[in-house]
């Protein structure tokens, strides 16, 4: 239940301003993507060897105390990484937009690329990884009691 209001409440409004503003498709971009997913998961593939699965699975599944800590802190090394690398996202389209001022056709789809990684940053951060540490949080909290 919790879920379906989830998705209502915060997810259903901002799809709809994306297709009210031109469709969603102008914002899914492949090289954004590419630089916000894959070094986010990188990183936690490195820094969580042996828990990165437990993490995904403490959303689901009662797990010990142990393993609900470390996923609290899987999913805030989540936040913190997706919003690092839309900006490091963003520094790649700038950088490349100023490369090529002189074609003037190609500023438009260079900072896009640096504006979009920095949406798919902050949309991993704050609508997912954020209610995820909430929820794990409230189970740690409720566990307690």
């Amino acid at each position: 239940m919790a879920f379906i209001k989830y998705l209502f409440l915060i997810i259903m409004p901002i799809v709809a301003g994306m297709v009210m503003s031109g469709g969603v498709a102008q914002f899914l971009d492949a090289p954004s993507g590419f630089i916000v997913i894959v070094p986010t998961v990188g990183t936690l593939l490195v820094a969580y060897r042996g828990s990165f699965l437990l993490s995904f699975s403490a959303i689901w599944k009662n797990v010990d105390t142990e393993t609900l800590e470390t996923a609290i802190a899987f999913w805030k090394t989540v936040r913190t990484c997706a919003i690092g690398y839309g900006c490091l996202g963003f520094m790649i389209g700038l950088v490349s937009m100023l490369g090529s001022l002189d074609d003037v056709s190609s500023i438009g789809p260079k900072i896009a690329i640096g504006l979009i990684s920095v949406m798919y940053g902050l949309n991993v951060s704050y609508l997912l990884a954020a209610p995820l540490i909430c929820l794990l949080e409230t189970k740690k909290r409720n566990r307690r009691k």
